[in-house]
């Protein structure tokens, strides 16, 4: 259960006045959650039936692209939706695990996680995969590891072998019956547009990872295999989605779309469709799969002017940023032993900030052009330009078994 009594406390440095205000503001908000978790996702039970699922926490925490930092108010809402689940696959967790703790201690003591450590290099934008989940319902049963492709097994982009951009992670669970090996990716993007390098790496990411599990799972009879993440997959049907399907993986497909404005099906939940290991529990449902668009709860349309002077507060942050930079390339160009190189860079620079002061100035000015940045930056930057995806599992296997045990004589 979130630690809802941290409540009391959590607001202090703001004035006297407008703690209790952003107290009572937090409070409705989580209970809006609450009831949409309630219609959307199922009941979690003691040991029948699993809540799984997946959420790219966008740039979780280190305000590397200045849209925030995260509001106070907004752990506690990130805390609501993961309690909601038994076990969550987390990617876009930074390198400094600060915040990321501090979530972790907002959501109570049963919780627990595992975290890779950094990816480095460029592609690597020095993330970290995870998984946390509820120790009263789900173990961690000893075996974790990045998956680490052997070189004949490398990607290929013409020039060169490579690793993932981001490297895969692997645990293995179990909750009541159920032994799971559970793997999370967070897989290369780059360019849009499906005739470029980029999207032929994105599309060679899929295929190695999606490959390198099912191999796993013809040799280790004792796991069920569910790979799940940021597959980057746009369309539901194409060359990224059939990566993923052609070595065997069946998709508890997002119809829905899993980017904030649900256009687009990045995040899936596969698995390997062994014989009664991954089955959907009360399929007849119509909610034993899909998404939880949590925008409809916190940080909505019609709460603009609530945080419109957190917009502005940031708007101010970002145009100062701006401002250092162009002091610095204008700064660079007057070195008067700059190379043509380097002049050409920082002037590109000075042009950049130049830009951005301008486009700030605009938009701190004009209300519409503020509650734009507010629907499709500054609030993503709160919560995620993701959108969680949940599947609810079975994982009461004792009839089957008993059946068994009575059909061998033993």
């Amino acid at each position: 259960m979130v630690a809802y009594w941290k409540l009391k406390h959590a607001f202090r440095r703001h004035a006297p006045e407008g703690q209790e205000a952003l107290k009572n503001r937090t409070i409705d908000g989580l209970k809006r959650i609450r009831s949409q978790i309630a219609s959307t996702m199922p009941i979690r039970t003691a040991g029948r039936t699993l809540l799984l699922g997946t959420w790219n926490i966008r740039n979780f925490d280190d305000n590397r692209f200045r849209h925030g930092p995260r509001l106070d108010e907004a752990f506690f809402y990130l805390a609501e939706v993961i309690s909601a689940f038994d076990i969550l696959a987390v990617q876009e967790i930074c390198q400094d695990l600060t915040p990321f703790r501090r979530l972790v201690d907002t959501l109570g003591p049963e919780h627990d996680y595992i975290m890779t450590d950094v990816t480095l290099g460029e592609s690597g934008n020095s993330e970290r995969l995870g998984f946390i989940y509820n120790r009263n319902k789900v173990s961690f049963t000893g075996i974790a590891g990045e998956l680490v492709l052997p070189f004949d097994q490398q990607i290929s982009d013409v020039t060169n072998k490579r690793q993932f951009a981001r490297t895969p992670f692997s645990c293995t669970f179990q909750s009541a019956w159920f032994k799971f090996n559970f793997s999370t990716v967070h897989i290369y993007y780059g360019k849009e547009g499906r005739n470029t390098p980029q999207f032929a790496r994105r599309v060679a990411e899929i295929d190695a990872v999606a490959k390198f599990v099912a191999r796993r799972a013809e040799s280790d009879r004792e796991n069920a295999h569910i790979l799940v993440g940021d597959f980057n997959i746009e369309e539901l049907e194409g060359p990224t989605f059939d990566a993923l399907a052609k070595h065997g993986f069946e998709v508890f497909k997002n119809r829905q779309g899993s980017n904030a404005t649900q256009t687009k099906f990045y995040d899936q939940i596969s698995f390997m469709p062994e014989v009664g290991r991954v089955t959907l529990a009360n399929p007849e449902s119509g909610t034993a799969h899909g998404v939880v668009s949590i925008f409809e709860s916190v940080f909505r349309e019609e709460d603009f002017p609530l945080y419109d002077d957190a917009v502005l507060d940031t708007i101010g942050q970002r145009t100062d940023d701006a401002k250092e930079r162009l002091a610095k390339a204008r700064e660079r160009l007057q070195r008067p032993d700059i190379d043509e190189r380097s002049k050409e860079r920082a002037e590109k620079d000075a042009a950049a900030a130049e830009a951005a002061i301008e486009e700030l100035a605009m938009i701190r000015t004009d209300a519409v052009a503020r509650r734009d940045y507010y629907l499709k930056d500054w609030r993503t930057y709160q919560i995620s330009d993701h959108l969680p995806l949940f599947v609810e599992l079975d994982i009461d296997f004792a009839t089957a078994y008993l059946d068994s045990l009575k059909s061998s004589g033993n």
